[in-house]
């Protein structure tokens, strides 16, 4: 696989400033960290851009960090069908939201309702719904201080709608 060259981050930085950090490559794999305020024209110019043309979405998750403010990183790996190259994206989601990416990426609906689920992270701009466990709820299972063994008391949860 390959991944964004440098000269193509540059762009990035150079178009959005201060707003997008390169984080240290991995193993050849690029990583850009983006300000929450500017996540969606961010989206939006790699998917339209001819440079970029990242036009599939393959994943979207987050990483839990308990003792940081902001807490949850959402992590977005996007690829580029016609240019065979990658990207990661990390935006820091401040207040535990950040914006839904439907609109570009129609894949994004199950991903974007399943780290909610999972992390409790909401996706403003759109309505979210559980997707394994009840609607009702009230944990959330991938979030570092949810016990291991699961919770003590069983909750009256169980809403088969």
């Amino acid at each position: 696989m390959l991944y964004v060259k440098k000269e193509l981050l540059q762009v990035l930085k150079k178009e959005f400033k201060d707003r997008v950090r390169e984080l240290p490559v991995f193993r050849g794999e690029s990583t850009v960290e983006v300000d929450k305020e500017i996540l969606l024209p961010f989206m939006g110019f790699l998917k339209h851009d001819e440079r970029f043309k990242m036009d599939m979405l393959v994943d979207l998750t987050a990483v839990d960090y308990p003792g940081r403010k902001p807490r949850f990183v959402v992590v977005y790996h996007l690829r580029s069908i016609p240019l065979k190259h990658n990207l990661r994206v990390k935006c820091w989601a401040e207040n535990d939201e950040v914006p839904t990416v439907i609109e570009l990426w129609r894949a994004a609906d199950w991903l974007e309702r399943e780290v909610y689920e999972m992390f409790g992270v909401r996706f403003t701009g759109r309505e979210l719904r559980k997707l394994l466990l009840p609607q009702k709820y009230p944990y959330y299972p991938l979030r570092k201080d949810f016990p291991l063994e699961g919770k003590e008391t069983p909750c009256e949860v169980w809403d088969w709608e």
